[in-house]
């Protein structure tokens, strides 16, 4: 009585789609933003994020749907710089 479990596959296909959907807009929507805080050569390290062309970080409603794959990306690329 083994059943096939078709939940492990749809899950992988809704990721596949939503990391290509945010593929898409990184490439064609989203924008990374660089702000160094404090003086020129001293003060905090460099802060990366990523927001909509020609908008404030937090606007629209693509910036809400892939907000957890662009926290990761921040995280990642400020770990980087900031080594």
């Amino acid at each position: 009585m083994q059943k096939d479990s078709k939940l492990l596959p749809i899950l992988f296909g809704g990721l596949c789609v939503y990391l290509l959907g945010y593929v898409y807009c990184r490439i064609f929507i989203f924008h990374a933003v660089e702000r160094y805080a404090g003086a020129e050569g001293k003060g905090d390290p460099r802060q990366d994020y990523i927001t909509k062309k020609d908008r404030s970080a937090g606007e629209g409603w693509e910036y809400q749907l892939f907000l957890p794959a662009i926290k990761a990306e921040e995280g990642i690329i400020n770990y980087f710089h900031n080594l």
